[in-house]
């Protein structure tokens, strides 16, 4: 694999686990059980985490694409997961009448998403992260160590702590369940 096509395959797991970072972080205060809400907080800020470790993989070189052109969620599955898993979130509110005549002025987000706290850790674990593994699991099996040993590390460090994060979501929606 050429060094650009690498950066590619490293800035869309980059700018998943962006998106992942900020579509569960705003979540993550409205979900219920409270269990969900500081999984969610606490996978949150794992996913930055990992977009940190790609970010200081990718090429930094006068005539390569910069960061802004390689962090781009591709078309596939992937993408596709998360844009159903974590959609983007509509920031403006609106008012949704409630009983009585009053109003509720929360964001769709906030409506959306409250009581959904189960249900969006089961996605995440059993369809997004999986993919996600598939994703880190894929540029590893194009590595060779000879070329590629820092980004063998990284990304088996990467792997290692979304594992964790899966394992963890799997045992809450158990207990749930």
């Amino acid at each position: 694999m050429n060094l650009l096509d690498s950066s590619r395959r490293l800035g869309e797991l980059r700018a998943v686990e962006l998106a992942c970072f900020r579509r569960l972080g705003e979540r993550a205060p409205r979900l219920t059980p409270a269990s969900c809400a500081r999984w969610a907080s606490a996978a949150a800020r794992a996913h930055a985490w990992r977009a940190s470790l790609l970010e200081s993989l990718l090429p930094v070189s006068k005539g390569l694409p910069g960061w802004e052109e390689l962090t781009v969620v591709g078309d596939g599955p992937l993408g596709d997961e998360l844009a159903r898993t974590l959609p983007e979130s509509a920031g403006a509110p609106r008012v949704f009448p409630a009983g009585g005549g009053s109003s509720d002025t929360r964001p769709d987000s906030a409506l959306a998403f409250s009581d959904a706290g189960l249900e969006l850790v089961a996605d995440l674990v059993g369809r997004l992260y999986p993919l996600l593994l598939d994703g880190y699991g894929s540029h590893l099996g194009a590595c060779t160590e000879a070329a590629d040993g820092a980004v063998m590390r990284m990304l088996g460090r990467a792997v290692a702590d979304l594992e964790v994060v899966r394992a963890e979501g799997s045992v809450l929606c158990q207990r749930a369940g």
